[in-house]
């Protein structure tokens, strides 16, 4: 992330990073401070683990292909109850596509039995997120479980001065479900001069 922050963006004035992209920006601030002016996290915390994920887990770990768009689309929309379908169409047709036997499969690498491995390095964040001396904020989505009531007080604990933000109606992908609500509370942490949102 260094690499390509430094390459694409080295001026950039606030690192947001959602889910595992929200640890992966911890860890790049404990070891590239000069690289993140800001750090906002979408619904996640060092405190995420198996139990808390565990929606999430058991959609990316679902089957690796689909007989067709239209089961593909129905798994989507049943681990996603507080998105319209039409969105959810857009971002299937954006994160899977069609192989050449007529099934569908996802874009990215599925999670599988890793997901345990890939959480299990996340509470020695903690460490790192108390050190850091950029402004923070914690955006969490209220219907998500990947965040709790605990992770929230330890986060305080260690940073007392951190903003946290509750998107009411959000799930963990709460860029998925309230786009405009997650934009505005971007908007006010970066400041008069972080730009506007166009509802």
């Amino acid at each position: 992330m260094a690499r390509v922050i430094d390459a694409l963006a080295p001026h950039g004035r606030a690192v947001v990073g959602m889910s595992l992209g929200g640890l992966t920006a911890i860890a790049l601030s404990a070891r590239r401070p000069d690289l993140v002016g800001r750090l906002a996290l979408v619904d996640v915390t060092p405190g995420v683990d198996r139990e808390k994920a565990e929606p999430v887990i058991s959609f990316v770990s679902g089957p690796e292909s689909f007989a067709s768009f239209e089961e593909i689309l129905e798994r989507t929309i049943r681990f996603n109850p507080g998105r319209s379908e039409a969105s959810l169409r857009r971002g299937v047709l954006h994160n899977a596509e069609e192989r050449a036997d007529g099934r569908w499969t996802w874009r990215w690498d599925p999670v599988r039995d890793r997901s345990g491995d890939v959480l299990s390095g996340a509470a020695g964040l903690w460490e790192d997120l108390g050190r850091l001396e950029a402004p923070l904020l914690l955006v969490r989505g209220s219907e998500s479980s990947v965040v709790s009531d605990d992770d929230v007080a330890e986060l305080l604990r260690r940073r007392p001065d951190a903003i946290v933000e509750v998107i009411e109606g959000a799930g963990h992908s709460v860029q998925g479900d309230r786009p405009i609500e997650l934009a505005h509370a971007l908007v006010r942490f970066l400041g008069p001069e972080g730009g506007r949102v166009v509802a």
